[in-house]
């Protein structure tokens, strides 16, 4: 008897393109309009303000990395999906560490064993609205952890001739 393959869930909001150029352009507007401001209404210069925007630019470089990093994502029993530009990832569940929410708008950081592509992290946002969502998306995410609790106790198959390293 052959078990039957699930279904490939999506954990990724259908509008990811527009929340990452979305975002981008925030940063920017976000960025221009702050250093406007100083450049503007300046009546006396301070040392400190020189730092200013050293500071604020900081935190929205990282903000803007983790923007990179935010990929659409897809799962099933066996693998979880990850589409890029130029090809999709394959990740199997084994390879998952840890999934955790980073940020109240809802974006999710997931941790590897072992480095893809990519790197041994990324993201995903499950919704635009996740605060006003979050029991059916965090009920996604609590299917894929029993999907991934499920594949590491599940005896690996490899073929005779199969290389080990």
């Amino acid at each position: 008897m052959i078990a039957e393959k699930s279904r490939v869930k999506n954990l990724s909001t259908r509008y990811l393109r527009f929340y990452k150029q979305g975002v981008n352009v925030i940063l920017f507007l976000f960025m221009a309009g702050f250093l406007y401001y100083e450049f503007n209404t300046i009546e006396k210069v301070r040392p400190s303000m020189v730092f200013w925007p050293i500071y604020y630019g900081y935190f929205l470089y990282l903000w803007w990395k983790v923007n990179q990093h935010v990929y659409h994502v897809e799962f099933d029993q066996e693998f979880m999906y990850l589409a890029q530009k130029q090809q999709d990832v394959l990740i199997p569940l084994e390879n998952i560490k840890d999934i955790n929410l980073i940020s109240i708008g809802g974006v999710y950081k997931v941790e590897l064993y072992a480095k893809e592509l990519f790197g041994d992290t990324f993201y995903f946002k499950p919704s635009l609205l996740y605060p006003f969502n979050h029991k059916r998306k965090e009920a996604l995410v609590d299917l894929l952890w029993a999907n991934i609790e499920k594949a590491k106790t599940q005896k690996q198959h490899f073929q005779a001739n199969a290389l080990h390293s």
